[in-house]
């Protein structure tokens, strides 16, 4: 057992006789055995987990893609043994001894951090050498840490190369001036990637920051789009297609980047439980090789989205 524990770096071992193991074992050449450690993370992993609440998942924002987050992870975590807290930040943003004794008297020993609706520096949120963590998102900054995202520059190719597919040339890219930092810049980078790629002159982003009849019906009118891709289908049917004429909004073809039951746009599914899912993975792996703190080369794991057509490309109506 104290060979177990020394070369995997786990308390129950002295400082010292770490050390020693550790320096003969890699004397006579030892190298554990893939098949047998995997053995032994499985049998782990399905022990009853004893703790009441040994992850959590810090929030700061209650949205449907937030929601869809949260009950992929909550799933995967169930399914893994673990459960899942859910904890709102804002009470702590100031005090950070509070939410670190609030995480531990809760038995948890690895966080989630949920998408927020500005960009978020969390580095004082946590004596962060306490947990490992794992970011659902861009929106918070600060620490670096292993992120899960949304594959944003894949899902944006997808929709455009659509788009070229059925014949449509003049493209717009429409979103909201925080989605293009949202999106890590990739919907932006996806759409001059595209255009340049077929030789052609993409139109000017119409980025918004809040709703401005006058900028959307202006940018229609001077740029006369065929077809516009958006970042989320709530814009285009209630930021967008309201301050447009009939016949604009009948002609043009829109398809989002997030599509939505709600808002019968077609488009892109994020698969946000998936994203969820993955993070939970990422997050007990890091438990199980007993990493905690903030890792010296985060990485970023993205999940591709797919299509998911509601009513063709025109939701406001047939082309004209």
């Amino acid at each position: 057992m104290a060979v177990s524990y020394a070369l995997r770096d786990l308390p129950g071992v002295s400082a010292a006789e770490r050390v020693r193991i550790c320096a003969i074992a890699e004397k006579i050449g030892y190298r554990p055995d893939p098949l047998l450690t995997h053995l032994m993370q499985h049998l782990r992993t399905h022990r009853q987990i004893k703790s009441s609440a040994n992850l959590a998942v810090l929030t700061g924002l209650d949205a449907p893609f937030v929601r869809r987050l949260i009950d992929g992870a909550n799933a995967r975590a169930e399914k893994l043994g673990y459960q899942l807290d859910r904890v709102d930040v804002k009470p702590h943003l100031h005090n950070a001894r509070s939410l670190t004794r609030t995480l531990e008297a809760r038995g948890v020993a690895g966080v989630l951090l949920a998408p927020v609706a500005d960009p978020a520096d969390y580095s004082g949120l946590l004596d962060w050498t306490r947990f490992a963590a794992v970011a659902m998102t861009y929106s918070v900054v600060e620490p670096r840490v292993h992120r899960v995202v949304t594959h944003h520059f894949d899902n944006a190719i997808k929709a455009l190369g659509l788009l070229r597919q059925q014949g449509f040339r003049r493209i717009g890219l429409a979103m909201t001036s925080d989605m293009e930092f949202r999106s890590n810049h990739s919907y932006s980078a996806a759409y001059y990637h595209m255009a340049g790629m077929a030789g052609e002159d993409p139109l000017p982003l119409l980025l918004f920051a809040n709703q401005d009849p006058r900028q959307i019906r202006q940018w229609f009118a001077r740029h006369r789009p065929e077809a516009v891709l958006v970042a989320n289908a709530h814009q285009a049917t209630s930021l967008i297609a309201p301050h447009l004429s009939e016949r604009a909004r009948t002609r043009t073809a829109f398809v989002s980047l997030d599509c939505d039951p709600a808002h019968r746009v077609s488009g892109i599914d994020q698969l946000f439980e998936t994203i969820g899912s993955q993070a939970v993975d990422a997050l007990v792996a890091q438990l199980h090789r007993n990493e905690r703190g903030l890792p010296e080369k985060p990485t970023v794991t993205m999940v591709e989205g797919h299509w998911v057509d509601t009513c063709g490309l025109h939701p406001f109506g047939p082309a004209r």
